[in-house]
């Protein structure tokens, strides 16, 4: 089985980036900062990372690569069964479908066009509703050692490459203990090199 992941440096590609290397599986890592070029759209006409090759097949969309390579590896980063699967997908979900969109927009509304006072009245808007996602991570870390409960898991990495993408919001005490953790795993770090990102989430 042959895999090739393309990424963009600090991008939610880069959690299937650090899944990846937390296998330990032989894959082929192709930086993609041209989301535009020809050749990358035939694979990926919606001209998005992460695009996953599997045997020349290709897989889009974070949360189903994430969920492809942890049902087809052995690992501790997602339950097999129950309660504690259901939870791991809860927070994998959230993250990737509540979360990430919500940065993005962000993202988005940066680059548009708008007058000065559009703008003052729609970023405050849209920051705030990452902050109350941002404090529903911590209220729930206040509770459990990591987002699905006592072990690390697939949302925790995503989590902690999300919160690298310097917002100006508040993340707090117990995220920052996660993201440290976390970001401290030798596949992360071995990822963050080879991506060439600094990590400034954690500090």
């Amino acid at each position: 089985m042959s895999y090739t992941l393309y990424y963009k440096p600090g991008a939610c590609s880069m959690a299937m980036h650090v899944i990846l290397n937390e296998l330990n599986v032989p894959f082929e890592a192709v930086k993609q900062d041209d989301l535009k070029a020809p050749d990358f759209l035939k694979l990926n006409p919606r001209g998005q990372v992460p695009l996953l090759l599997v045997d020349g097949e290709s897989v889009k969309e974070g949360a189903a690569i994430i969920t492809y390579l942890l049902d087809t590896h052995a690992n501790d980063l997602m339950p097999t069964s129950g309660i504690a699967r259901a939870k791991a997908l809860e927070w994998l979900m959230w993250c990737n479908a509540s979360l990430h969109p919500a940065c993005t927009r962000m993202f988005w509304l940066n680059k548009q066009t708008l007058d000065e006072a559009t703008k003052a009245q729609l970023v405050p808007l849209f920051l705030a509703g990452i902050q109350t996602l941002w404090d529903e991570a911590d209220a729930r870390l206040a509770t459990t050692k990591y987002l699905a409960g006592d072990k690390v898991t697939a949302a925790d990495i995503l989590l902690s490459v999300i919160a690298n993408w310097g917002l100006p919001v508040t993340l707090g005490a117990n995220v920052k203990r996660v993201l440290k953790d976390v970001s401290s795993r030798p596949a992360y770090q071995k990822t963050l090199a080879a991506e060439q990102i600094e990590y400034k989430a954690a500090a």
